[in-house]
């Protein structure tokens, strides 16, 4: 996710660049999530690393279907716990990738999008046509040769289309969805050595919640234009972990520019305003942070599984921001 996070020499004057550092030397005490086995917990800073509270989860029972970098299934089974008590309204989530939250929390009704089309016409044509995804994907083998040839078409139907993107994603590198420039899936052949191609069921299942969303393929902030008073908001945006100062502006970049960073917080607040319940996941970053005046910050770690081998992955520090206390229990407020 993008920050601009900031050069020092690009903040203005003395007194801001001073103010900057003394941020980053981190004021901040938020409490802590923590996912141990079948329980989450909320760790407050005075509680001396003892859990206030504390509640059991269970696997959801509907997952992705997709693996997507920066996706959240390692949070997915605490999502329930995570959602506002009184909350009846709509879910929106502008930045579904694999959708790991919605599928766990299971809303009523929805509005799900994301900016990859490619991405949106898969979930659109499961809604209507998982039998002839299913089909189709237990006809593919799996090899380099079949592969390749696979990733050098264009299908045109939408079963078909979502079928290609399902098998590519199973059978790639690490599960990465990239493009070269001219919008062309391009990642390399994945060295395993059974992956599962068609999960018939969690396809089924998967399905069956989607009928219950509408799928749009647009900008965020145009996706919650409508929220009301008493809809709840996820925001997952795009970020890279693991990069600090310069180095996070460097790589993220690509991905979220700053100016967009900026933009998402000013629409999280306009949607505090209205009403709405609002939760943001994004990257343990000062700059960040900052950007969401009167929302309350809780921290959480989890294991990286994204990396080219296991010495390339560790623990990474995460922040959740919310506009209400995350299972009743309040947190530190950015000021």
């Amino acid at each position: 996710m993008v920050k601009r996070i900031v050069s020092l020499r690009s903040c203005g004057t003395r007194a801001e660049r001073r103010k900057l550092t003394q941020r980053r030397a981190g004021n901040w005490a938020p409490s802590v999530l923590k996912i141990k086995g079948n329980f989450v917990g909320i760790h407050p800073p005075s509680a001396g690393g003892k859990s206030v509270r504390q509640a059991a989860i269970e696997t959801p029972e509907a997952r992705p279907i997709l693996k997507w970098a920066g996706g959240k299934q390692w949070l997915a089974a605490a999502a329930p716990r995570l959602i506002p008590t009184k909350w009846q309204g709509r879910y929106y989530e502008p930045f579904l990738g694999g959708g790991a939250i919605f599928f766990a929390v299971n809303p009523k009704r929805a509005t799900l999008a994301d900016y990859n089309t490619e991405l949106v016409d898969a979930y659109k044509a499961l809604r209507e046509s998982p039998q002839k995804i299913v089909a189709q994907l237990r006809a593919y083998p799996h090899n380099k040769k079949f592969y390749y040839s696979l990733r050098g078409k264009s299908p045109r139907a939408p079963a078909m289309k979502a079928a290609r993107l399902l098998y590519l994603n199973r059978t790639c590198w690490n599960g990465l969805y990239r493009v070269n420039r001219k919008g062309a899936f391009n990642t390399p052949f994945g060295r395993y050595k059974n992956p599962t191609i068609c999960d018939s069921s969690r396809l089924q299942e998967a399905s069956k919640r989607l009928r219950r969303a509408t799928l749009l393929s647009r900008d965020f902030e145009k996706t919650v234009a409508r929220v009301k008073r008493g809809d709840f908001v996820y925001f997952d945006p795009p970020y890279i972990t693991g990069h600090t100062n310069n180095g996070f502006l460097k790589y993220n970049a690509k991905l979220f520019s700053w100016s967009d960073q900026e933009r998402l917080a000013r629409v999280a607040i306009r949607l505090n305003r209205r009403g709405a319940y609002v939760l943001i996941s994004n990257a343990n970053h000062p700059d960040v942070i900052d950007l969401y005046k009167g929302f309350s910050l809780y921290s959480v770690t989890r294991n990286s599984l994204l990396g080219s081998d296991k010495k390339s992955r560790g623990s990474i520090a995460e922040i959740l921001l919310s506009n209400y206390a995350l299972m009743g229990c309040k947190s530190e407020v950015i000021k």
